[in-house]
């Protein structure tokens, strides 16, 4: 008989370069699998060092490990190894969600075994032959299973014959993305493969494989392994010899889509299903893992990698494919659970109860045609998945697609990382229908499920979609979604929304209207920067005169009406802006890494869409220098060089009705280069944001500024007639409290990890994400019924 409440322990960080990914990881099993049966009883952070930490659920959805590093430093201290192993203990079944070093090589395992603990996943043992490129490569070829052909290179070891062509170099003891290394064939191969060699320790060398890349998940059932239905990776760029890297998995761009199932005959996926199969089996992994291989042009079908432990983040991989067959993160996770249970004993968790029939229906609207429309896949997709756990509300995912009208979403069509691969995946489902059906009633016979078929996405108008809905969920970003035109749209069918409406949307999508209007309220130690307006077409000519008029010798563009980062980039002299206006009058979508030098060498800029008719050129306010350190014995510390005269960026969250609106603590935001850029402010693992700003002797921020600049924002976000919730960016003097206003978004990102959610867990009260996303639901409802009321 099943006993309520398995308890969980969950752990995450790790010292690999993946340890960003690992937090995406936890975040997700976190939203996911707790509730009707298990409770998450710990979650421990394993840091850089090797350091273990006991942290609260509010503290998991800060958005790196230098946040977490940072915080824990100063407010916590890691467990003893006694501690661990007690607290271990008093779990029934630990969960480890870490990638790449220690997560994937045996390392956490080995831990869990000596603590006597049992856990999800494979065995020291496995882990760490399948981790390792070379071991697996090796059994797996002793086994008659095909491998793409490699030769070991060791640091300081000589080069081996090497075959001719274009050759990959991958980390023996790394991820499947990280370190990856195409080497052309010329004088410098060589010489490249050595640094490889001498950066890793060890590397595997293999051909070039022409072919296409295939990923299968294969989770255990009580009858052996059972492949899930597999996933074809397609690369965009036709350029040749490109590989699927950590940028084209982790960070939302159409660079690369996925078809699930593949577009391969049915005898070809059953081949790639049957060999992943086997591929467990041999390497005796256990519970889940992902393995990787690539269709030959020629039909073979050869393994490249194997993942111990696959990514877990709520668009990966595992759940893309179990999503295919029918299953939720949910039934999932719990499926690995229930396995592990099975194997160590417990009794697994009771079975999840189906939600309450009569919650309210909710639209959840997300993608368009802007710069940000993937952030808004993101937000959309982030604010679907907390809701299906809400008690109130039952979301409904859809896509906003070019032409204005609606894709009602599938849950697998919507997990997937841009719009476009969204919108391929609606089209594709019909003509694929008949070979998912048969892949899923041949995964639900062999794992024992009972699932509901999945209903395939269908296209409506805007107006089908808010028929007999009170409420819809506008995750648009920037253009008609963010600029007063889908809220004007939406008073017009008579339906609640989200923020603000449609004047004071269209204010604050006007970046120099919103100057005028701050300006004129005249809230005493408020400020905007001086900035000019440029009409397009436009000339570099117009350097000078930008700079006369701001006052610095440095300036921002940024396009006059559109989000908070599509096209933002400081400038150094009047050839940078002719660089700019160039891509920008060449209709480019980006431009590339190295263009600008104030910018990080690997940081490429998104362009809003054609039909910008005006830019900003503004001054370039110069802030202290702060980045999160090394501060010795594996703490950290804030590195705050006083450049700037006291003055830091800030991004402040406001949540309320109009005359009533509260600023939740602010966050520090750290950037590592230049301006913040669209990864750093929205994805997961990337940008730093300290929540809130630590006063002395941790940092500089005085307390009282702190106060004083909440009740300032809170003036300027009243005159900008802003309701709901929004979000201000600024410049924050750390001693006087004083603010220059940068910009205000009305429909702020509410990706996994966004600010927002910080500062609402470190207000008083704090609110975890789904009851701040219930909340802003709730002021956008109290909002339409005072309109209706007036009107």
């Amino acid at each position: 008989m099943a006993v309520p409440g398995l308890r969980i322990a969950l752990l995450f960080g790790g010292p690999s370069p993946e340890r960003g990914i690992s937090l995406n990881s936890a975040r997700s099993v976190a939203d996911h699998l707790e509730g009707a049966g298990i409770v998450l009883a710990e979650l421990l952070y394993v840091d850089g060092a090797l350091r273990v930490f006991a942290v609260s659920r509010g503290l998991l959805y800060s958005n790196t490990p230098d946040d977490f590093d940072f915080k824990l430093s100063v407010s916590s201290s890691p467990l003893t190894p006694g501690e661990l192993v007690a607290r271990l203990r008093g779990c029934d079944l630990a969960f480890p969600v870490m990638h790449g070093e220690f997560g994937e090589d045996g390392g956490v395992q080995r831990l869990l075994e000596d603590a006597g603990v049992a856990y999800v996943g494979s065995t020291p043992e496995a882990c760490a032959v399948a981790y390792d490129k070379h071991r697996a490569q090796e059994r797996l070829a002793a086994a008659g299973i095909a491998t793409v052909p490699h030769d070991l290179l060791r640091a300081g070891a000589g080069l081996p014959e090497l075959p001719d062509g274009v050759l990959v170099s991958k980390p023996t003891a790394g991820g499947s993305s990280l370190g990856v290394t195409v080497h052309w064939p010329g004088p410098e191969r060589d010489a490249g493969l050595l640094r490889q060699a001498a950066r890793y320790g060890a590397v595997i060398v293999q051909p070039w494989v022409a072919g296409v890349e295939v990923t299968t998940v294969v989770v255990e059932g009580s009858g052996g392994p059972v492949a899930l239905i597999p996933v074809e990776v397609e690369l965009r760029d036709r350029s040749p010899h490109q590989i699927l890297s950590y940028r084209h998995k982790y960070l939302p761009s159409d660079d690369a889509r996925y078809h699930c199932p593949p577009r391969f005959a049915p005898a070809q996926v059953d081949a790639v299903r049957a060999t992943a199969e086997r591929v467990f089996g041999v390497l005796g992994l256990r519970d889940f893992a992902r393995i990787d291989a690539w269709l030959t042009d020629d039909g073979r079908i050869v393994v490249s990698d194997v993942n111990p432990v696959s990514g877990m983040e709520q668009n990966s991989f595992l759940f893309i494919q179990a999503a295919q067959a029918g299953m939720t993160h949910r039934d999932t996770l719990r499926l690995v659970v229930s396995r592990s249970c099975d194997r160590s004993g417990l009794a697994p968790p009771l079975p999840d109860s189906s939600p309450a029939a009569d919650r309210e229906p909710i639209p959840v609207l997300l993608g368009g045609t802007t710069a940000e429309r993937q952030v808004s896949v993101l937000s959309g997709t982030n604010v679907w998945l907390k809701l299906v756990r809400s008690a109130r509300y039952r979301p409904e995912p859809a896509l906003l697609d070019a032409d204005g009208s609606v894709w009602m979403l599938s849950y697998p069509a919507a997990l997937r990382h841009t719009v476009e691969e969204i919108r391929a995946a609606c089209e594709e489902a019909a003509g694929g229908r008949q070979e998912t059906e048969r892949l899923t009633a041949d995964i639900h016979r062999r794992l024992g499920l009972q699932l509901p078929s999945v209903d395939p996405p269908r296209r409506v108008s805007l107006d089908e979609l808010v028929a007999g809905r009170r409420f819809v969920f506008n995750a648009l970003h920037g253009g008609a979604g963010e600029d007063g035109t889908m809220q004007r749209r939406l008073d017009q069918l008579g339906v609640a929304y989200n923020g603000s409406g449609p004047e004071a949307s269209a204010l604050a999508m006007d970046k120099e209207l919103t100057g005028v209007v701050v300006a004129a309220a005249a809230v005493d130690g408020v400020g905007t920067a001086p900035r000019l307006r440029v009409g397009l077409p436009a000339s570099a000519e117009v350097w000078d005169r930008a700079v006369t008029a701001c006052g610095t010798a440095t300036l921002v563009v940024k396009p006059l009406a559109d989000g908070c980062s599509a096209g933002v980039v400081p400038l150094r002299g009047r050839g940078e802006l002719a660089a700019y206006l160039d891509h920008l009058q060449h209709g480019s979508t980006r431009i590339p890494a190295g263009t600008f030098s104030l910018l990080g060498d690997d940081q490429v800029v998104e362009l809003p869409p054609q039909g910008t008719d005006a830019l900003l050129l503004e001054a370039f306010i110069e802030t202290d220098r702060v980045a999160v350190v090394e501060g010795g014995n594996g703490t950290r510390r804030l590195d705050w060089r006083g450049t700037g005269g006291g003055w830091v960026e800030v991004t402040v969250g406001l949540v309320g009705t109009a005359g009533s609106l509260h600023a939740l603590p602010p966050s520090m935001t750290v950037a590592t280069a230049g301006v913040l850029s669209l990864e750093e402010k929205f994805m997961g693992g990337t940008g730093v944001n300290i929540t809130p700003p630590p006063p002395p002797p941790l940092g500089r921020i005085r307390p009282e500024a702190v106060a004083t600049a909440r009740r300032r924002i809170e003036a300027v976000a009243e005159a900008l007639g802003i309701e709901g919730y929004a979000r201000v960016d600024a410049f924050l003097h750390a001693v006087t409290g004083e603010v220059i206003v940068i910009e205000a978004n009305t429909l702020p990102a509410l990706t996994p990890s966004t600010v927002l959610y910080h500062q609402a867990l470190a207000d008083d009260p704090p609110r975890h994400p789904l009851e701040l996303l219930e909340e802003i639901i709730e002021l956008g409802l109290a909002r339409h019924r005072a309109l209706a009321a007036t009107t």
